[in-house]
């Protein structure tokens, strides 16, 4: 087991107005907080393994593979390996993001 104190979390903005807290990071699996200002965007993107949000506070409206849905604080949202997404943030938000990194 490995815990992680939170004054060893890296924090980075990573679009403007979206900012990234790393809580674990491990060799097959990430989880990170991020913190999103109303209006903020994260461009259209993919990656070669799964992603799964919970929306801790605030909503968003998500793209999924040309798939539009608006989530907001205690929903969760899976998007397979490989599938186009973005997000425009309609009120502040804070969610909890992990990734399954391996193969």
């Amino acid at each position: 087991m490995l815990v992680i104190n939170e004054e060893d979390q890296s924090v980075c903005q990573v679009f403007d107005g979206v900012v990234r807290k790393t809580l674990a990071c491990g060799k097959d699996v990430l989880m990170a907080k991020f913190e999103y200002k109303k209006g903020s965007k994260v461009p259209t993107h993919k990656h070669a393994y799964e992603q799964a949000t919970t929306i801790l506070q605030g909503k968003q409206k998500i793209i999924i593979k040309d798939k539009e849905m608006i989530v907001k604080t205690g929903d969760s949202y899976l998007v397979p390996a490989n599938f186009e997404h973005e997000q425009i943030t309609l009120e502040d938000t804070v969610t909890i993001d992990t990734w399954s990194l391996a193969p």
